[in-house]
């Protein structure tokens, strides 16, 4: 992807100097006509040499000021795509090493009822169930690249020591968010969670919850987590660019920027709340 970048950059850049090479070319060529070669100039023709050297220049102006961010727009799609791509084999992987351990899991339970530990069989039935639900918690929307990024992220955050519990009561049918901006707007949200639950010491009981749903007039989303809490005069503060809380080093300050950004183009809100007990992130986007 880097190399990609890298390409387009070059292109857009030569296109734009090759734009106002001509248009260097055809100013001298003016210039050069009109001043020596006077007894030429009531052709028509030689009146079209500034409308070219204007075009070329006006070329290389929209090549630097409306192909670039196009490109950068094109480019964060890949970028998110191969994001998703790899969040759903990561979560293909975990289904079929799932379903690979299915029928051990029940010659296990099979063994134990045999042998009467049935107190045995009932705790690991248990832990087997609660594996399977964790994951299959992160498959209830309708898109397949939401519910691996959701999955990604709870697998990430239990490799913390975090405890995560995800509820969803939609499956974002007809949400007006395309799905590798969801992918963003969730991504950066439960990220920025993370980084504060990691301000903790990591003997303390650190906690993230997932609410996704929906009614009559909105999708709607709730992050909460038990981290460090956020001083209301930083409530607003905390979605502009550049702005960070966070103590410890490493970048900061443009993730939830972007999920406003998202939320706002099509309509919805998000605002943070914070005290001494939770964080929580709520927001939502009309139908």
């Amino acid at each position: 992807m880097a190399n990609n970048n890298f390409n387009i950059n070059k292109t857009l850049a030569l296109m734009a100097i090759l734009n106002v090479l001509l248009a260097m070319l055809v100013v001298f060529i003016t210039i050069y006509v009109f001043a020596f070669n006077v007894q030429y100039t009531s052709l028509p023709e030689l009146y079209l040499l500034p409308v070219i050297s204007l075009l070329a220049l006006s070329g290389a102006a929209v090549t630097l000021t409306l192909l670039r961010p196009m490109v950068a727009a094109h480019t964060s799609r890949l970028s998110q795509a191969e994001a998703s791509l790899d969040d759903l084999n990561k979560l293909n992987n975990t289904m079929r090493s799932q379903r690979h351990d299915f029928m051990n899991h029940l010659q296990v339970v099979h063994s134990l009822i045999e042998l009467g530990e049935h107190n045995e069989a009932n705790a690991y039935i248990d832990k087997v169930y609660d594996q399977i639900e964790k994951v299959s918690s992160s498959l209830k929307t309708s898109i397949p690249a939401v519910n691996a990024i959701l999955e990604a992220k709870r697998q990430a955050a239990e490799r913390m020591g975090i405890s995560v519990l995800v509820e969803i009561n939609t499956s974002l049918s007809g949400v007006p968010i395309p799905d590798w901006e969801l992918c963003k707007l969730f991504g950066n949200i439960i990220d920025n969670s993370l980084n504060a639950l990691s301000e903790k010491a990591s003997e303390d009981f650190r906690s993230l919850t997932i609410e996704i749903f929906e009614d009559i007039h909105s999708f709607k989303f709730k992050f909460s987590n038990n981290g460090p809490v956020i001083a209301q005069e930083n409530w607003d503060k905390i979605f502009d660019t550049g702005f960070t809380t966070r103590v410890r080093g490493g970048e900061g300050g443009m993730g939830l920027a972007i999920c406003k950004n998202i939320i706002s183009k099509y309509n919805g809100k998000l605002w943070v709340i914070s005290d001494e007990v939770e964080t929580v992130f709520e927001g939502f986007v009309p139908r």
